[in-house]
């Protein structure tokens, strides 16, 4: 793993899931002039080889790796995301145009169960027997239904704290944000689901994505005193997370640990998983349901399982792998970040992997379109 002064110009993941039509957060991204612009599929334009992805910006190096597509005589034609819901759009606009696709993870349920993604055949992603038991213990209920996988994961993280260990000490709680001493000094980013998923363990949820409208009312009132009260700001992207911790404006943050290592070697960033826990995510490739191209993604998305492609991957964007023979190669660094020694741990101590939240009404549970709204309230407050 390679430390610069300067945030990776390879990911631009912000971590945003409202709705398409709302604020563009992507200004101050990683790099100026960095953004994949998002743009309509002309499927009728591109070569029968030619592969159309759509994804966060970065998870196409896993892919990519060693130029393989190339190899294929194919080419990844790119377009980049800065909304998970992009994805969904894109599947329903006209999913057999969609060839390889990065769904955000509790998306994968509802999108199989549209028509809207391939069964995938396991038998053409030889590389999948190579993932890690724990990887794929915590995917199979949102990524599978019954023995047919949707999505094969490829990388996981979670929604931590992030700290300036020269300033402050290891804070242990989400409610360390609210100390007097560190008022004006706290950060978090457009994350929704991790912001409302950090409060509910807070409040006492046990299961934030399965909140009664009242449980979801007093997390707003937390998020709104956290944001008059304490807050600097609530940064639009990563790289202005980054650029306010490497500054020593803010010294702990709600962040994501390849932020430790973006912010650079001039300031000592580094992650804290809080005892209410942190919501974590495991990501993974799907391919569109109707895709003309449906053998060469599978050999693709095999590749990126490849140990050539899962370090390529991680090298490159400072992220977590999930193969077992990959976890054993993995830089010394890389290694150290994400201790995959006990996964167990990360998975059930310090992080959980939620299930999407309620779709329709049931009962007095709060459903996905409210979630979102709770969140506008907090952004207007």
């Amino acid at each position: 793993m390679t430390s610069s002064t300067h945030p990776r110009t390879s990911v631009i993941r912000i971590r945003r899931y409202l709705e398409l039509d709302r604020r563009q957060l992507l200004k101050g991204a990683l790099s100026v002039g960095a953004l994949g612009v998002v743009s309509p599929l002309h499927k009728a334009a591109y070569a029968a080889t030619n592969l159309n992805y759509i994804g966060w910006e970065g998870y196409n190096t896993f892919l990519e790796a060693g130029d393989f597509p190339k190899s294929k005589g194919a080419e990844l034609q790119k377009t980049f995301i800065s909304s998970a819901d992009e994805v969904i759009t894109k599947l329903r606009l006209g999913s057999g145009q969609v060839d390889i696709c990065t769904p955000y993870f509790i998306h994968d349920d509802f999108l199989a169960r549209e028509g809207l993604l391939e069964p995938l055949d396991l038998n053409k992603i030889p590389n999948f027997q190579k993932l890690h038991p724990t990887i794929v213990e915590y995917t199979k209920n949102n990524m599978s239904e019954g023995d047919i996988w949707y999505s094969v994961p490829m990388t996981y993280g979670s929604i931590c704290m992030v700290y300036n260990a020269d300033k402050i000490p290891e804070p242990t709680s989400w409610t360390d944000m609210l100390k007097e001493e560190y008022q004006g000094k706290v950060a978090i980013t457009s994350d929704y689901p991790g912001n409302l998923f950090a409060w509910a363990r807070v409040a006492g949820v046990e299961h934030p994505n399965r909140m009664t409208r009242d449980e979801l009312k007093k997390v707003v009132e937390l998020l709104v005193t956290l944001k008059k009260n304490h807050l600097r700001t609530i940064a639009p992207s990563y790289g202005d997370l980054i650029n306010l911790l490497a500054s020593g404006e803010v010294v702990v943050a709600q962040g994501w640990e390849p932020v430790t290592v973006w912010a650079g070697d001039k300031v000592k960033i580094k992650v804290a998983y809080p005892k209410e826990k942190s919501m974590g995510f495991i990501e993974g490739y799907a391919i569109g349901k109707g895709s003309a191209n449906i053998d060469l993604a599978h050999e693709i998305i095999n590749h990126a399982l490849s140990l050539e492609g899962q370090l390529a991957g991680a090298e490159a964007n400072t992220m977590p792998v999930v193969t077992s023979e990959a976890m054993e190669q993995a830089s010394e660094g890389n290694k150290a970040l994400y201790n995959y020694g006990n996964l167990d741990d990360y998975f059930t101590q310090r992080t959980m992997v939620v299930p999407m939240y309620p779709l329709e009404e049931d009962g007095d549970l709060a459903t996905w379109d409210e979630y979102q709204a709770a969140w506008e309230t907090v952004i207007k407050s």
